[in-house]
């Protein structure tokens, strides 16, 4: 095989997939005409770059500065195009094997306008090269007819469209190279399996008559870069009709006959004409857009709308609202409608500032269009009913369509007599219209109907329609597969889900051979599907279709897009009914992450989401119990209540179940500071809701009882702003301000129970166990609101109780600590070392709550001031507590204490260990260890401190009264002196010690007699 051979293999491999377009008739006047855009995208375009409009500007026009490649090889070959290019080479570089060839049929394939645009002088140079070519090549033809082929693959749905588009028209979208051998054109076909299961193989037989005025072909041979065979190439968008298309099964190939379209062929004519009637004067630079549009390529579409703006490509007024109108639309594809509406109102703006545009139909337009987005997507029916008015008010050329909204907008509003009344307008407005348009209005009624249980009637609008499409459209139309949908939907809306799943199955038929697999209608159909599936749960054949639908929105629509939101909801929501959470989570999660790349922070249905999401973590939680999915729950329950912060009140009476769940999870949680807080939230939605509903306050106020009771640590603080640190984010007002929200609440908590337990004291004796929780919770709330006398109140009379159901060690606890609050120093011991004692004996208490008591203990011992008058007139007015407080606990904390000497301890220094020992020790009046431990932490302090400070002050202020009370009246007063000396020096403000010091000093020197 020579190398030219091997090459145009190559290319044969690169072009061997068709890009066709079929124009069809039919289409063109039913509610299909989006079929068509492709092949009036391809007419425009070609147009404008044969005019020399659709090209780059001149300081562009370099296809490597354009395309910028990577590749050497492509860098080289565009670098030699730039510079060597000539328009009697066009159909060499064109068949040459290079990136030229490739990116050029790549874009023309693919209808990427962006890269065909570079490309347009050398497509023009080619239509010039192909038509002079063209000439010679219709001269030597002796018979005034010629057939020649091409096999290749194609794809199903352009397969699917060829069939359904018999007798119609079609156009390639990229140049077509023939053969007039048909053996060669037959074995390329079968040399190969098509690559994958969308693409099937066909193999074209094309009737030419050389004298039929067409787009240019000719035999290029001679000028090929491959000169061995012959080869007719066909110019971009020229025009066959499909003459006949069949499945061969000798060969396993489909076949399809097209004969060459003259210019002059009455359908050929028919098309020029509406478009031009169509378009109106509108720049096709806009109506490219308009096609992309119908094509379903949105982004292309948005990017081509902007590019033209961004360009300066237009100038007229009345362009720019053609052009905001065209990305209107593109936008309302997208699901994006607010910007939807500010892209029509920018045409309506353009349109009223121009002179020219008065009363121009596209007002009408850009109203019918608002009208719908209001009343559809927006829920502004008030808006929309404006919008439709306006539009019937203007030079209206589609009042059909202006009452068909009008109508969709009341059915919306379940008015449904008053949309019956103008679907009949809309009939009445509807001469100028096919009998196949109308036939969607007879569709529209049979809808209402059905809305209105009215099933004979409904089948009676849905017969005139099919009447209708049946006589203006082919057998097999889509159009028909609407009235199909309609029957069905009507028949399931009566629980008929047989008879309605043989008539979606209908239209499932019509669709799937007329239409290509990304078109809405199959999306809507496989909806349809899995809606009747879901009815008589079946739900594995329900997810099959609603995933189906899915795989065909994703083919042209962003997953952020509302219809692909939708689909993951239904899909998740299905899963939920399996109870397949981990699935479920799936797709909400999808759709969660869809949304928030539209929406705003404050869209509330942004919080539903979140909230579907914790609702089924909920559900997974109470079926697996696992912790971490209760806490995602709790995650995605904040979530949504923040996200209703930003639009909401704290107060706002539409967050009490958010309120409840999440304070109700809290609790389960045993975070109690955190669940108070929500049930405060809720508390103050119902408090300031009027009237008082007195019912839902005392059944918070249940609420807040059950976390008090839950609350098994003294020490555990319930007040969750005002034992945390502001975060950075957190503005210092809104801190504030949640610190006073808590003791409000506070307040109210202490009143509202203490009301209580006022009236239960009128009914019950102070020690009735039936007053224990409500002790208990007074205990608690007067603590955290600092009330110490009060809490010890409550404490102390629970403590009488002898309550089975509270914790001794708790309640010993929380009275020795209020004790240690209020000073009393003596009484905290006492319950500090009840607390001991019942920690010790308790088998189930760790020893870092014991550590934790002597830890306490040990600073009340710091606290101490035992003089030496202190302390005979505690041993005479204290004689009791110090008969409890015996020598058994003060051995005890002798020996721990001690023992800390000998450990690492990183709760005291050295120093206060031995004056918590020498307190100690002063306690059991063993004033020679007291000394010596307090003479050890002098000694020890003044190694660091030389001078002194207070504390040394204060040892030589013990000492001195150990030395007094020993008789050693000079080493007394020596270190009461010294103690006086530091103390004037380092606190001369402290005057209560100083007269102490001073009047110790004045015992000393004058015994007393």
């Amino acid at each position: 095989m020579s190398s030219n051979t091997e090459e145009k293999n190559v290319r044969n491999t690169h072009e061997d997939r068709m890009g066709t377009n079929v124009y069809s008739a039919d289409d063109n006047k039913s509610m299909h005409k989006s079929l068509n855009g492709e092949f009036i995208l391809y007419q425009i375009l070609l147009e404008r770059i044969l005019s020399g409009q659709q090209q780059l500007k001149s300081n562009e026009q370099s296809l490597l500065k354009y395309f910028q490649p990577d590749e050497k090889s492509d860098k080289e070959i565009m670098t030699e195009f730039d510079q060597a290019y000539h328009p009697t080479k066009a159909i060499h570089w064109y068949t040459r094997e290079s990136c030229i060839y490739k990116i050029l049929n790549k874009a023309l394939r693919t209808q990427n306008t962006e890269e065909i645009v570079p490309f347009g002088p050398f497509i023009k140079d080619l239509n010039m090269q192909l038509s002079q070519e063209h000439k010679e090549f219709t001269k030597q033809q002796q018979s005034p007819t010629i057939q020649v082929y091409r096999g290749q693959f194609i794809s199903k749905d352009e397969m699917n469209r060829l069939k359904s588009g018999q007798g119609q028209l079609i156009s390639t979208n990229s140049f077509l190279s023939t053969s007039t051998n048909r053996n060669k054109a037959l074995e390329f076909a079968l040399s190969k399996p098509p690559p994958n299961d969308e693409l099937t193989t066909v193999l074209l037989e094309i009737d030419v008559d050389l004298r039929a005025l067409s787009k240019p072909y000719a035999d290029i041979k001679n000028l090929s870069a491959f000169k061995e065979e012959e080869e007719i190439l066909f110019m971009i968008a020229c025009v066959f009709r499909i003459d006949k298309v069949n499945y061969d099964e000798e060969t396993k190939l489909w076949m399809a006959k097209f004969i060459l379209c003259s210019e002059n062929d009455p359908d050929m004519k028919k098309f020029t004409e509406n478009l031009t009637k169509e378009l109106k004067g509108q720049n096709h630079l806009i109506s490219i857009g308009n096609s992309l549009v119908d094509m379903q390529k949105f982004d292309d579409a948005q990017k081509h709308f902007e590019n033209i703006f961004k360009n300066q490509q237009i100038n007229d007024p009345i362009d720019y609202a053609y052009a905001h109108h065209g990305l209107a639309k593109v936008h309302e594809k997208k699901g994006n409608h607010q910007l939807a509406v500010e892209n029509f109102d920018i045409a309506l703006n353009y349109l009223s500032k121009s002179s020219a545009a008065n009363d121009h139909p596209l007002f009408s337009q850009c109203y019918n269009h608002l009208g719908l987005i209001y009343s559809s997507h927006l829920q502004n029916s008030d808006k929309a009913f404006e919008s439709f008015e306006k539009a019937l008010n203007t030079n209206n050329e589609s009042l059909a369509m202006t009452y068909s909204g009008l109508a969709k907008a009341h059915f919306l509003k379940k008015n449904y007599q008053i949309s019956l009344e103008y679907l009949q307008k809309a009939l009445d407005n509807s001469s100028n219209l096919s009998e196949a348009l109308q036939a969607g209005t007879f569709i529209e009624m049979g809808k209402v109907y059905t809305a209105m249980n009215k099933q004979e009637k409904a089948s009676e609008m849905f017969d005139k329609a099919n009447q209708l499409q049946t006589k203006d459209l082919s057998p097999t139309h889509p159009d028909i597969g609407y009235t199909y949908t309609a029957l069905g939907l009507m028949h399931s809306d009566h629980g008929n889900q047989h008879k309605a799943l043989e008539f979606i199955e209908k239209a499932h038929q019509l669709q799937s051979e007329t239409l290509p697999n990304n078109h809405p209608d199959l999306a809507e159909t496989y909806q349809n599907f899995g809606d009747l599936y879901l009815k008589q749960a079946s739900l594995d054949k329900a997810l099959h279709f609603y995933k189906k639908k899915l795989e065909i929105q994703l083919k042209t629509l962003s997953s952020s897009h509302p219809s692909v939101i939708e689909t993951y909801d239904i899909i998740g929501n299905v899963y939920l009914k399996k109870k397949d959470f981990k699935q479920a989570s799936i797709y909400f999660h999808k759709s969660i992450d869809g949304q928030l790349e539209t929406k705003k922070v404050g869209d509330l249905s942004l919080s539903k989401a979140f909230e579907t999401l914790a609702d089924i973590h909920l559900d997974q939680h109470n079926e697996v119990i696992d912790e971490k999915i209760l806490d995602k729950a709790l995650d995605y329950y904040l979530q949504s209540l923040q996200n209703q912060l930003e639009t909401k009140f704290l107060e706002d009476y539409s967050l009490i179940d958010l309120y409840k769940i999440i304070a109700k999870i809290y609790y389960k949680k045993r975070y109690l500071d955190q669940s108070l807080l929500y049930y405060n939230r809720l508390l103050d939605c119902y408090l300031r809701k009027s009237p008082l509903n007195q019912t839902n306050i005392d059944h918070t106020y249940k609420l807040i009882e059950k976390v008090y009771l839950k609350k098994h640590h003294f020490n555990q603080s319930l007040s969750y702003f005002n034992n945390r640190r502001r975060n950075l984010s957190e503005n210092q007002f809104e801190h504030i301000d949640n610190i006073h929200f808590e003791k409000r609440h506070l307040d109210h908590s202490s009143n509202y129970f203490q009301d209580i337990v006022n009236k239960q004291l009128l009914k019950y004796p102070e020690k009735s166990a039936n007053l224990n929780n409500i002790y208990y919770i007074l205990a608690n709330i007067y603590y955290e609101k600092q009330y110490f006398h009060h809490s010890l109140k409550y404490f102390l009379q629970l403590l009488k109780n002898q309550p089975e159901n509270f914790s001794l060690e708790n309640l010993y606890k929380a009275i020795a600590t209020i004790y240690f609050q209020i000073e009393y120093w003596e009484e905290s011991l006492i319950y500090f070392y009840k607390l001991i004692q019942y920690q010790i004996q308790s088998q189930t208490t760790e020893r870092s709550a014991i550590d934790d008591t002597y830890e306490l203990i040990g600073k009340i011992y710091l606290k101490f001031d035992y003089s030496l008058n202190e302390l005979s007139k505690k041993k005479e007015n204290l004689s009791r507590r110090d008969s409890q407080i015996d020598n058994y606990y003060l051995d005890q904390s002798l020996a721990y204490f001690q023992n800390l000497l000998r450990t690492r301890n990183k709760i005291y220094s050295f120093d206060e260990i031995h004056r918590i020992i020498a307190n100690i020790y002063l306690k059991k009046q063993n004033f020679n260890q007291a000394l010596f431990h307090c003479q050890t932490s002098l000694d020890n302090q003044l190694k660091h401190k030389p001078k002194g400070n207070i504390s040394i002050a204060q040892l030589y202020f013990i000492m001195g009264d150990i030395h007094r009370r020993q008789g050693s009246s000079n080493y007394a007063l020596k270190a009461y002196k010294k103690a006086l000396h530091i103390c004037q020096r380092v606190d001369s403000q402290n005057h209560g010690f100083i007269d102490s010091i001073q009047n110790r000093i004045r015992l000393v020197r004058t015994p007393a007699i």
